[in-house]
């Protein structure tokens, strides 16, 4: 599995490129890095959100425990 890491607010050609990949066996992971919530157009991927206080409502934040944890168990991290 593939985890990328999206800083803040993630650029055009990042969105570009990760719209562009074929679907994969197993759905990569984008991590976004910031603590606003931005909607990606990104159907294909799962989309997680950094938080320090994560909400038990919420399912798609990630504690930086978790990200640390995710890190070390996905086969490659792509950080753009």
């Amino acid at each position: 599995m593939t985890l990328h890491l999206l800083k803040a607010a993630p650029n055009p050609l990042a969105l570009q490129i990760l719209s562009s990949q074929p679907p994969a066996a197993t759905s990569p992971v984008v991590v976004l890095l910031s603590p606003r919530k931005i909607a990606l157009p990104l159907p294909q991927y799962t989309v997680r959100h950094l938080t320090e206080n994560p909400s038990a409502q919420e399912q798609d934040e990630l504690t930086y425990e978790q990200l640390v944890e995710m890190i070390f168990k996905v086969d490659r991290v792509i950080t753009w």
